[in-house]
């Protein structure tokens, strides 16, 4: 489709048209073409298997979102880790800050960033 709008319309308004028809992008303030890996290339599968990260509730009203990521380990376990604003119990206070946190095997393991 868009061979032939280059030979009507100017490039620059071919490239707007991109925009909408999912062919293009603007990135760091430049027009990129978007090729996509077709679904029968090796690649495909790999990128299917990767961990996606999503952004969960929070218990902090505050910052109610927080960052997470889960997957599979090859032992057939799974890990959870977040990044997230909370308060932190180091068994005097509680610590606010954001925290990465991993959980894995029933245990987790937090850390102040």
């Amino acid at each position: 489709m868009t061979n032939v709008l280059n030979k009507i319309l100017p490039s620059e308004l071919v490239d707007v048209v991109k925009l909408y028809t999912g062919e293009g992008e603007w990135r760091n303030g430049k027009y990129v073409d978007i090729t996509r890996i077709p679904k029968n290339d090796y690649r495909y599968g790999m990128l299917k298997k990767r961990p996606r990260i999503k952004q969960v509730l929070n218990d902090i009203i505050d910052y109610p979102l927080k960052g997470s990521v889960w997957f599979k380990t090859p032992v057939g376990k799974f890990m959870v880790i977040n990044v997230l604003y909370t308060y932190a119990w180091d068994g005097v206070v509680h610590t606010p800050g954001y925290f990465w946190e991993m959980h894995y095997n029933q245990e987790l393991i937090q850390i102040y960033v």
